[in-house]
């Protein structure tokens, strides 16, 4: 469901004069789409499996197959999709900034905390496509893949 047909059905539900708000995963203006975190998270899980499918572990049939689609919207398109449906106003809107891991040992993100996370919200879709045994194989991979890329976080 995109942000347009969430605040389609959102009307029915809020009295007149409510208050609603929203805390949604976005991007800084003029930020290109690919290169916010689930992207890049998404980029390495598919390059582990093109890794799998080119040592025949895994298809390339259901590695082409396999599409998850994500969309982060910056404050302005959130805006502009506001105004679009015209059922609800801007009173307020804040940046909930989150700190950005550096390369000093203030509030690093290591590559098991991130392979946490990752297998936490995405174990099940993958096990659903791939099967139950790439599982373990598939988190090390992206985990050693995060461990070496981290500069790009």
């Amino acid at each position: 469901m995109g942000i347009k047909q969430y605040l389609q059905a959102r009307p029915q539900e809020i009295v007149c004069g409510g208050l609603m708000a929203l805390i949604v995963p976005g991007i800084p203006n003029g930020t290109h789409h690919s290169q916010n975190g689930s992207s890049m998270n998404l980029e390495l899980i598919g390059s582990c499996l093109m890794d799998f499918a080119r040592k025949g572990m895994i298809s390339e049939e259901k590695v082409d197959s396999f599409n998850i689609l994500t969309y982060h919207l910056s404050p302005q398109e959130l805006e502009a999709a506001i105004e679009r449906n015209g059922c609800f106003s801007i009173e307020v809107m804040e940046d909930l900034h989150v700190p950005v891991p550096s390369h000093s040992n203030e509030c690093k993100i290591n590559g098991q905390v991130a392979t946490s996370h990752l297998r936490a919200t995405m174990e099940g879709i993958i096990k659903q496509h791939f099967g139950e045994k790439i599982l373990d194989v598939l988190f090390d991979c992206y985990r050693k893949k995060f461990d070496e890329n981290f500069f790009h976080f």
